[in-house]
């Protein structure tokens, strides 16, 4: 193929014709996505099965803004004339940029920044950026690496091949092709050093699948039809967030951006890696798994994979709540730590991952009591710790773990989340060991950054036009 053609691929296949997707203004909602129906009733959505991270770090001075406004350029290409050969489906591919503080920091001009980043509201964080360094948690190992990577780039698709010949199309300096199409200006790999490839798979049966044929201990465990390798579901349709409720400016309170900001649809993303001790956790019996899971009041079929989220009586009409929803959650902590000794994890993250008051959202939909606001898109992994790596030493031993890719309004609120996970206090007032706090004493935490996932709109080298 000549360089600089393009070869028409919607003139060969009408994807519009076999499956109708609007393409959202978020990058993180995955149009087309099914759901499944599990046991009393319960949806699931069923995520793309094949993942793939890869981090870098741009490659040219961060001075040459004539440089960064070229690249901005150049990976739009790229991404328009992927899209144009895969569909923006699961069995075509998703892809989402995000974007790193340093990127911020040291590529554009501080004024500009200042201008358009989002800010704080959440009390004893005012004005702040929404999104800051991450930091290390109580439970996190005193080695942990808290990143500093320019981009992040997320793969997604129900087949492995897309994913992978994207990644090599971008990232490689060989010829390539995309579903078997010779591709010109593509290769973005001049314009960043790659920092870390981190590869994975979430799905039904995947985890047990994938962990017993790389000899994972603990692995023949794993409950059939699992998602992920701690059994479970975790894409159930009340802990799924609701549309574009994780974008910094939608529920009021959070940021001060406005629908007609320039991040308005981008959302906070933290990224992160955890190790996972699968051996250990199924040593504990289903219901000991599902009290941590969950929270240890729970009395159902504890081999079940999917159950509804924690109940807490939310009222589901416009009106005030007859009781402060915190204090009622934080009692309720505070019971099953002192009454059962345990600490469940869906009870830790419940008053902060969805709204405990009805609220008006700011574009005037009514958004009710108990609607999901934080939006994990976190996969397995076997790699130990990633496939490829700069800065870490890579073990061939395969090793469970855990990419996690979350989303919400701000980095501060992320931080609240994080540190109620840790449950720091009440573990010390009431004595717990590691292992009846949740999932602490069976996961570690090796790898944090914080990133901006603009718009889709803004998703290549946001701001540099304004340079």
């Amino acid at each position: 193929m000549t360089t600089g053609q393009r070869f028409d691929w919607s003139g060969i296949v009408d994807y519009a014709g076999r499956a109708q997707v609007e393409v959202p203004k978020t990058q993180y909602q995955l149009p087309g996505i099914t759901a499944e129906y599990h046991p009393r009733g319960i949806p699931v959505e069923v995520p793309p099965l094949w993942h793939t991270v890869v981090t870098g770090r741009l490659a040219f001075p961060p001075e040459d803004g004539a440089a960064l406004q070229a690249a901005q350029v150049r990976l739009a290409t790229a991404l328009d004339e992927i899209e144009r050969v895969y569909p923006i489906t699961p069995h075509g591919i998703f892809i989402q940029v995000a974007y790193g503080l340093p990127y911020f920091r040291e590529r554009i001009p501080a004024a500009i920044v200042e201008e358009h980043m989002p800010k704080s509201m959440l009390p004893g964080t005012e004005g702040q950026w929404a999104v800051v360094d991450s930091i290390r948690f109580p439970k996190d190992p005193m080695a942990i690496a808290l990143e500093r990577n320019d981009i992040a780039f997320h793969f997604m698709s129900d087949f492995g091949a897309h994913v992978d010949n994207v990644v090599a199309a971008l990232f490689r300096g060989e010829e390539h092709t995309l579903n078997g199409i010779p591709v010109d200006g593509v290769y973005l790999g001049d314009l960043l050093q790659v920092t870390t490839i981190r590869r994975g798979f979430v799905g039904h049966n995947m985890p047990k699948l994938m962990g017993e044929r790389a000899g994972i201990p603990g692995a023949e465990k794993i409950p059939d039809g699992s998602m992920l390798f701690m059994g479970f579901t975790s894409t159930g349709a009340d802990t799924v967030a609701f549309e574009n409720t994780p974008s910094f400016e939608t529920i009021p309170g959070f940021t001060d951006l406005t629908p007609d900001s320039y991040f308005a649809h981008g959302t906070a993303m933290h990224l992160s890696r955890t190790a996972t001790d699968i051996a250990k956790w199924y040593a504990r019996d289903p219901q000991e798994r599902l009290h941590r899971m969950y929270h240890p009041r729970r009395s159902e079929d504890p081999e079940a994979l999917t159950h509804w989220s924690v109940p807490l009586p939310f009222p589901r009409e416009r009106g005030v709540l007859s009781f402060d929803p915190d204090e009622f959650i934080n009692r309720l902590l505070e019971y099953d730590a002192d009454r059962h000794g345990v600490i469940g994890h869906g009870m830790q993250v419940h008053g902060v991952v969805r709204l405990l008051q009805g609220t008006i959202s700011a574009y005037g939909e009514w958004l009710s009591p108990g609607t999901v606001y934080f939006l994990r898109q976190d996969f397995n992994s076997i790699e130990n710790p990633f496939s490829f790596s700069t800065e870490d030493e890579i073990d061939p031993t395969p090793h469970a773990g855990l990419h996690f890719v979350g989303f919400g309004p701000s980095s501060q609120h992320y931080q609240v989340m994080r540190l109620l996970m840790d449950s720091a206090d009440l573990q010390q007032r009431y004595d717990l060991p590691d292992s009846n706090v949740a999932l602490a004493g069976f996961t570690t935490t090796t790898h944090r950054q914080n990133l901006l996932l603009p718009p889709r709109a803004h998703r290549s080298m946001p701001l540099a036009e304004l340079m």
